[in-house]
């Protein structure tokens, strides 16, 4: 495969990672490797890369400035997959008690070939809890020739027990810039033509995971010849605009459910991918959503909603079916289902005497205050994040506030630090996927300390009802103690 032909050999060629790639090569350089890492982030990010390379710089004769020479005995055995000493171990197929033991077992025999002994569990959130549990101990207090790198997609699932005995680096979605560059280099060496609108294309396409861009330019030169032009590459990967997703994304705006439902439906009929319209459709409101928050415009809120529900979407039964667009689309219009109300209870009167009962006066219906963009994008975020992992998502619940979206940054303000810290050092993960969920693209998560704003003025006391009273000329009793009961008088 072209992704592992031209897979990183070095940290200076890792794309994107540079905060990581720094303070790994800062540590070898001064002989302060840590005994155990979690690399965690999203897939295709270069994780397993790093720990390679990571693996092949302690084990390095000729290290340079942190750079492994990939010249020496030990380099040239990890680059052909023939060093005994790094043990690579997949948690999802290997997760039980018996595994870890039997990994346990062994880590205390010495290096065969290599100076240091290299354990690289991929996907170690599948571990189960007896495993982790029998690994704990091994992480703690590890032998002196032994170092441990854990990698996950999943952080929110890695024990608090086990992040805390490891140094944890937090890899990030890849720059569409930095990934252009290298796929640009890739096409170079390989011979290929491929202009650079269809390269941003192509990058745009892998959503921040390089691996994903490298298979899809792959596949494309499979497809065309080495000198794909930018139309074949939009075709190939179903970028062609259909103009129905402005159609849609005016009915939604409009609230127009009829001519919504209408265009799912045409657009399954003519056998279009009704997936990749969706996300089309999404992106088409994302440019409207940011229009109007430019411009502070009532459709603000509308427009998040709609991309929430249709980022909800789930055509995995079903690609082919309208349904799961047609109730993204009833559920931005109409809102969430609610269950019907309950019959009211007849009361005493019209129970015995058969009579229908007077209706009673009703005060003035108060309008629903109109949420703004801000408030109603983290309610979204904290119900995503509270399905997923609810101790973490609590952090979120009442005690922050959103200061800024843009198109690669949420930025939230926590009244209390604790909380902040929370988010920040355990929770940040869950928050930036949960968030690019609801927004259709990946933003990084910035926090910040701020005091919380004062409430607004409470209303008057007795509430909507005591108003109602009041203009149909009730007046309110005083409030006082009640009164004493008198005790009961003495027959003469």
């Amino acid at each position: 495969m072209l992704y592992g032909k031209w897979r990183p050999r070095g940290f200076e060629e890792v794309v994107g990672q540079d905060h990581v790639v720094e303070t790994l090569r800062n540590a070898l350089a001064t002989d302060k490797v840590a005994h155990a890492y979690l690399f965690a982030g999203p897939r295709g990010t270069g994780k397993t890369t790093t720990a390679r390379i990571l693996a092949k710089a302690v084990n390095c004769g000729e290290l340079s400035d942190g750079e492994p020479c990939n010249k020496c005995r030990s380099c040239e055995a990890i680059n052909r997959g023939a060093a005994l000493d790094l043990i690579e171990m997949d948690a999802a197929s290997n997760r039980g008690i018996d595994d870890v033991r039997e990994l346990r077992d062994k880590i205390a025999f010495a290096p065969s070939d290599l100076q240091r002994k290299v354990y690289l569990l991929d996907e170690v959130h599948m571990l189960t809890t007896g495993a982790f549990n029998a690994l704990l101990k091994t992480l703690e207090e590890p032998p002196p020739h032994a170092i441990f790198i854990l990698a996950t997609t999943e952080l929110h699932e890695i024990p608090a027990t086990i992040t805390s005995r490891c140094q944890r680096f937090d890899f990030r979605r890849i720059p569409l810039v930095a990934m252009v560059e290298r796929l640009r280099l890739i096409a170079e060496k390989e011979g290929y033509s491929v202009p650079d609108e269809a390269l941003l294309a192509i990058a745009d396409e892998g959503r921040g995971a390089l691996r994903d861009a490298i298979t899809l330019l792959e596949q494309i030169a499979s497809m065309y010849g080495p000198s794909p032009s930018t139309d074949e590459v939009l075709e190939s990967l179903g970028l062609v605009r259909d103009e129905r997703t402005e159609k849609l994304a005016a009915a939604l705006t409009e609230r127009d459910l009829g001519a919504s439902l209408e265009i799912a439906r045409e657009v399954a009929g003519d056998g279009l991918d009704i997936a990749r319209f969706t996300r089309e459709t999404i992106d088409t409101l994302r440019e409207r959503l940011l229009a109007a928050a430019r411009d502070r415009t009532p459709e603000v809120g509308v427009l998040t909603h709609a991309v929430a529900e249709l980022a909800g979407a789930d055509f995995r039964r079903d690609p082919g079916s309208p349904v799961p667009l047609e109730v993204a689309c009833a559920a931005a219009v109409l809102g969430p289902a609610q269950p019907p109300a309950a019959p009211a209870a007849p009361d005493a009167q019209s129970a015995q005497g058969g009579q229908q009962p007077q209706r009673r006066p009703q005060g003035r219906r108060r309008e629903p205050r109109e949420e703004t963009r801000e408030e109603s994008f983290l309610r979204e975020l904290y119900e995503r994040c509270r399905m997923t992992q609810p101790a973490l998502a609590a952090w979120l619940n009442g005690s922050c506030e959103v200061r800024a979206i843009t198109d690669k940054v949420l930025q939230l303000g926590f009244y209390h630090p604790i909380h902040m810290q929370k988010i920040a050092n355990d929770g940040r993960t869950l928050v930036e996927q949960k968030a690019e969920e609801l927004l259709g693209h990946p933003v990084t998560l910035l926090v910040e300390r701020i005091e919380r704003r004062a409430p607004a003025s409470r209303p008057a006391k007795g509430g909507h009802l005591a108003a109602a009273a009041r203009e149909l000329g009730a007046k309110p009793v005083e409030s006082g103690p009640p009164p004493r009961p008198q005790p009961p008088e003495e027959d003469s």
